[in-house]
């Protein structure tokens, strides 16, 4: 058998032990048949010989030869983990019953050393669990053993099963040593109470059109299901695909979905709404409308609502034309002063599905240069933060309104708590209490924010509406509230369900980084970024990014700030702001090619413990990313 790459993930590690020859045990009366896909991986397996043979020459021992029989049975063995983790088979009988059958191995002493990665181990981090653990390392570095059979398989969401089976029988090396990775569906026969059917979900709620997967599992590991029912058809139709459930909507109703196998099974609800009818639109725009100079480019998009809905052609018009130009990129539109006045515009769109028409207005001032006005408020990023002595945070005034000059001054009322420079760089010095204070160039105008540096201080707790304690994107929330990534009040909304834009993720990295200024504030490349004052800091952001070299535009004078970002683009950003750190292996992703052009940033990510991919050995470079999880992909890096 030709077998065919190396994965590797980030790890939780559950070891069990067998010493010596296990008693046998009568065979049940009564087994079942389960089929499990699985991919071993021949590669890591003759990675982990390597490694294990390496420890025996330096404790002065002979190599093992992998054979082949036993690496078949090593092989049959992990599928029976897969099962059931046990040194026990699942049919209730001991593991060296799995023996090869030819005469060499029978009433030979064998080892078994067995090992289960719930997010994946690669072959020396197994070698190094074994040999930490006394009794694994006494089959390892056994003098009497001279063959060995070792196999690592992976389910289908990447949960790792390593299995190393010892004989004193005297091997038969592969003559052509299997390599790379291979998809194979085991049989596996079980005892009735090692079955504990589970599904990835329970209910699910789609719109027609939508599908989506549903894994069969025994336990934690999916299974190849042979009860596959809904009762209508008509609501929701299955099929298999990728060793998964595939449910494909139909029509709008409910329907029950049965899914087991071996005589067991479990329900799905299934709810097939119509879909979402647009009840109007909004524009993205400050409050009392945009407020630009005579040359200077703001930027507009379209909010459809409820917030869910699908994006519809839209039309764009100017009241007054010699005021201000449009240039229109679908949902979007870049707002141009050409001269002083004020003016509207408007954008309008026809619900596809009653026909009715829905017009959203905005407003726009053009002033002369330097006819914007005096200064009427300082606004900051954050009013009250949190540090430990020697962290550091960037706070950002805002001079309202927003077209007038946004130059202040920082001080703090107590340097021996924390400093600030003329960039805003909170630093905190000591446990205490101070105010940071930023004033307007006249003077005049101040706002304040109140620092609190605490030795002891461990994390700031967080209570938004869309975010709880344990969801997986909790500390995630809390830390990049805390560094001043999102900004929301408390007991509000915090948007980490929301799509996140090129826009956002640039932003993100640019304050991380310090918020620096970019080398060509004047001059902007991309037509799609407003040069109006309100919109300094993002324009700032992906100038910097573009001069920094962590992403470019999607043209030569667009950058598409509201697109949003994919899994591919968001690893890819963070592997270029990691200076392109050199990568070796692959990425073990079906999707994901060597020669893709995020494949080194793709490995890059997953040793690094920022992504270990969405499951069924798949990367999903093309999914659109969440803020939840691109903070979550931040926090694992930086925080």
């Amino acid at each position: 058998m030709k077998r065919r790459k190396k994965r590797v993930f980030p790890f939780l590690l559950c070891l069990f032990l067998c010493l010596g020859l296990l008693p046998a045990g009568a065979l049940a009366a009564s087994t079942v048949t389960v089929k499990v896909e699985l991919t071993a991986d021949y590669s890591a397996a003759y990675e982990e010989l390597e490694l294990l043979n390496s420890l025996r020459r330096e404790h002065g021992l002979s190599e093992l030869v992998m054979d082949e029989a036993m690496m078949d049975m090593a092989l049959r063995r992990a599928a029976e983990c897969a099962i059931s983790f046990s040194h026990t088979r699942p049919n209730g009988e001991p593991f060296e019953t799995a023996r090869p059958s030819g005469p060499a191995y029978q009433k030979r002493d064998m080892g078994e050393n067995i090992l289960y990665a719930l997010n994946g181990a690669d072959a020396a981090t197994a070698t190094e669990n074994w040999y930490h653990s006394p009794g694994h390392k006494a089959n390892m570095l056994e003098g009497g053993y001279a063959a060995v059979g070792i196999a690592c398989v992976r389910d289908l969401e990447g949960h790792t099963y390593w299995v190393q089976d010892f004989t004193e029988a005297a091997g038969t090396e592969e003559a052509s040593p299997s390599s790379g990775q291979e998809r194979i569906i085991f049989s596996v026969e079980a005892e009735e109470q090692v079955l504990d059917v589970q599904l990835s979900t329970a209910s699910l709620n789609m719109e027609a059109g939508e599908k989506e997967l549903v894994y069969v599992r025994n336990g934690a590991t999916p299974v190849v299901p042979d009860i596959i029912r809904t009762s209508d058809d008509s609501v929701a139709s299955l099929s298999m695909e990728n060793g998964a459930v595939c449910v494909s909507a139909v029509g709008e109703g409910t329907a029950t979905l049965t899914l087991g196998f071996a005589g067991h099974s479990a329900t799905v609800t299934v709810t097939v709404a119509r879909p979402v009818q647009l009840e109007g639109m909004t524009l993205v725009q400050p409050d009392g409308g945009f407020a630009i100079e005579v040359g200077e480019r703001a930027y507009t998009t379209v909010r459809f609502l409820p917030e869910g809905s699908p994006s519809y052609p839209v039309t764009w018009d100017v009241t007054d034309p010699s005021i201000l130009s449009l240039t229109p990129n679908g949902s979007s539109c870049t707002l141009t002063g050409l001269a002083p006045g004020t003016t509207t515009f408007t954008v309008t769109t026809v619900d596809a599905i009653d026909g009715e028409r829905y017009t959203a207005f905005g407003t726009v001032t053009v002033y002369g240069p330097g006819e914007s006005g005096e200064p009427e408020e300082v606004d900051l990023s954050a009013y009250y933060v949190e540090l430990i002595p020697g962290e550091q945070v960037k706070l950002m005034a805002y001079v309202r309104p927003d077209q007038v000059s946004q130059g202040v001054t920082w001080s703090s009322r107590d340097p021996s708590v924390a400093t600030v420079d003329q960039n805003g760089r909170v630093t905190g010095r000591a446990s205490g209490v101070t105010d940071v204070v930023a004033t307007s160039r006249a003077g005049e105008l101040t706002a304040r924010c109140q620092v609190v540096v605490s030795d002891s201080y461990d994390g700031k707790p967080i209570a938004f509406t869309d975010v709880k304690e344990g969801d997986y994107c909790y500390d995630a929330a809390a830390w990049a509230t805390c560094q001043n990534l999102e900004i929301a009040a408390v007991g509000s909304r915090l948007g980490v369900g929301d799509a996140c834009t090129r826009m956002e993720i640039v932003r993100y990295l640019w304050k991380l980084m310090g918020s620096p200024q970019p080398s060509d504030i004047e001059n902007n490349p991309f037509t799609d970024v407003s040069d109006s004052v309100s919109n300094r800091d993002n324009r700032w952001a992906i100038q910097w990014a573009v001069e920094a070299g962590v992403t470019a535009g999607t043209s030569e004078t667009t950058f598409s700030p509201n697109m949003t970002v994919t899994r591919a683009q968001a690893v890819t950003f963070l592997h270029r702001l990691a200076g392109l750190p050199s990568v070796t292996g692959a990425a073990g992703f079906s999707d994901v090619a060597s020669s893709d052009w995020f494949a080194d940033a793709a490995v890059w990510a997953v040793q690094e413990g920022i992504t270990m991919g969405t499951g069924d050995n798949a990367f999903s470079p093309g999914r659109e990313c969440s803020r939840g999880e691109i903070l979550t992909f931040l926090y694992r890096e930086f925080g």
